[in-house]
């Protein structure tokens, strides 16, 4: 039994990648991380409230095909709208207590803004893989059960910059700093 256990972890298909990214000397939040050629995206629904005249979450990473929905938490209309390349829509106006969605069907970067409200903005990184994440506010990110392989890491972050670095998993995890520079 004890030999088994052994040849499992010492064999193992998987591994992780911790991410550490920073922005000048300070740790860089909110910078979206995917591995191009990491298995076919799993689509999902996901949510983007409208609260306060502001977007809930103001970032949000999602795989292709996902679906995000925009309910209205506040008391005024709002007009949701995207005319970026990877998506454009438009919602038209509805008021609290309604919500409008969209599905995400190409990948790529998606300046959601609020036609009412000129201060209303967030992202949607639609990203074409299965393995994906965002960084903490320490500027960390760790992605796990990575399959042993070579892949594309790469990297947005909303001041512009994208990284894209080739990254080999094999058995043991990896350690990767990301340096954005504007």
């Amino acid at each position: 039994m004890i030999t088994t256990l052994i040849a499992l972890h010492t064999f193992s298909k998987s591994s992780s990648i911790s991410v550490t990214a920073t922005l000048g000397k300070k740790p860089a939040a909110n910078v979206v991380v995917w591995l191009l050629g990491a298995g076919k995206p799993n689509p999902g629904r996901f949510v983007i409230s409208q609260k306060n005249k502001k977007f809930d979450p103001r970032i949000l990473v999602v795989p292709t095909g996902s679906t995000v929905s925009f309910p209205n938490r506040d008391e005024v209309f709002h007009n949701v709208f995207a005319e970026y390349n990877a998506k454009k829509f438009d919602l038209g106006m509805y008021p609290k207590g309604q919500s409008r969605e969209v599905t995400f069907d190409k990948s790529g970067v998606v300046s959601v803004l609020c036609n009412v409200h000129s201060s209303m903005s967030a992202f949607v990184v639609v990203v074409d893989s299965a393995i994906y994440g965002m960084t903490n506010s320490k500027g960390m990110l760790t992605l796990e059960d990575v399959p042993k392989g070579s892949y594309d890491l790469l990297a947005w972050h909303e001041s512009g910059v994208k990284i894209s670095e080739p990254v080999t998993v094999a058995d043991a995890p990896i350690k990767k700093t990301l340096q954005l520079k504007k």
